[in-house]
């Protein structure tokens, strides 16, 4: 996360005084001047504050102090599914992320010029039925099997794959690897996991398909989806959604892959999310 893209985020103003009576042994990236180091800049501080209390890091700062004031589990802004990200799950490791936002204020890095990048344009959109508000619903190979069902969602922070699917890809719950990694919905309920286990999930078609290994945390909850894709394997991906579009595009050696969402599969999850009995109406993959 780089927060200098951020459009809520300020660059200072220069300092006053006169140049020559500053120490010029420590330098502050975030004034772009010497005087003292980037680490004791009181602005910057002032600053990540105010983008936390803005809730750009508000995940990250769970119980803690906040410029003086206790965050209490009612100002905690998760995301949907949210749970642990890079961060880790322990107080020290997320505090240690908030210390690294504030360290990484500088040029961004330069990308490749040999890279693609994905673009969409009016091409994607034909087949759509419009008007649509629909989310990205696509059809991955986890393991072996090709999963339809599969939510693209860059709000949750992790990868999740439904207990009654895990059971009916032939797993039991002998071959999950203990988790105690928090998971909370939008009313900040934790969600109890089962445990986790890693697989391998394969989008796009040859020869621009993108296979990695998913570390998916298994909960039993009713859904309309199979599993979801979070945005931490996204990122990784160096994938780009767009819901409008309805595909997800991301780079590979052959150029740019797609996995293109199934509109109709989509509507049909929201309809049976809906259903009174909130069983999912599940089927087979």
């Amino acid at each position: 996360m780089e927060i200098e893209k951020d459009k809520d985020f300020k660059w200072p103003k220069p300092l006053r005084g006169d140049p020559e009576k500053r120490d010029k042994s420590q330098y502050c990236r975030f004034h772009k001047d010497v005087d003292h180091d980037t680490d004791n800049c009181r602005k910057l501080k002032d600053e990540i504050v105010y983008l936390i209390r803005r809730g750009k890091f508000g995940r990250f700062t769970k119980g803690e102090e906040v410029g003086g004031q206790k965050r209490d589990n009612d100002q905690r802004d998760d995301d949907q599914r949210g749970g642990p990200t890079i961060t880790g799950t322990t107080r020290n490791s997320r505090k240690a992320y908030v210390r690294e936002v504030m360290s990484i204020v500088g040029e961004p890095s330069k990308r490749s010029k040999s890279e693609m990048m994905p673009e969409f344009g009016d091409p994607d959109l034909e087949g759509l039925k419009f008007p649509q508000d629909d989310p990205l619903v696509i059809t991955p190979v986890i393991g072996n099997c090709p999963f339809m069902r599969v939510l693209v969602n860059n709000g949750a922070s992790v990868d999740i794959l439904f207990h009654d699917t895990f059971i009916r890809m032939g797993y039991n719950d002998s071959q999950l690897t203990p988790s105690d990694a928090p998971i909370y919905g939008f009313n900040h309920v934790e969600c109890k996991v089962e445990g986790a286990i890693q697989l391998p999930v394969t989008i796009g078609e040859e020869p621009r398909e993108a296979t990695q290994i998913l570390n998916f945390h298994v909960v039993k909850e009713a859904s309309s989806y199979n599993a979801i894709m979070g945005r931490t394997r996204i990122h990784a991906l160096k994938a780009v959604p767009s819901t409008y579009h309805m595909v997800l595009k991301f780079p590979t050696r052959n150029g740019v892959g797609e996995a293109k969402g199934d509109q109709k599969m989509t509507r049909i999850c929201y309809v049976a999310a809906l259903r009174p009995d909130r069983t999912g109406g599940k089927s087979s993959p």
